[in-house]
């Protein structure tokens, strides 16, 4: 199924949030596993996520959800 503009557009413009507001993400992948950082740049298929001192690129792909982190436990 395509991609409708409307949820392109929901998406950029979460994505463009966090990152221009500097929020700390939590990065659920489909296999369980969870990311944590800053998300410093995106596009069609990926998100560069910093966290570290490290980048990470992550396909689109292969998340789950994405939020922010409230506290120890998200």
């Amino acid at each position: 199924m395509a991609e409708s503009q409307q949820d392109k557009d929901i998406q950029t413009a979460y994505l463009a949030r966090c990152r221009r507001d500097g929020h700390l993400v939590a990065v659920w992948l489909v296999s369980g596993k969870r990311l944590v950082g800053h998300i410093r740049g995106y596009d069609r298929f990926t998100i560069l996520l910093e966290h570290g001192g490290g980048e990470h690129v992550v396909f689109k792909h292969a998340i789950a959800t994405i939020g922010p982190v409230r506290d120890s436990r998200d």
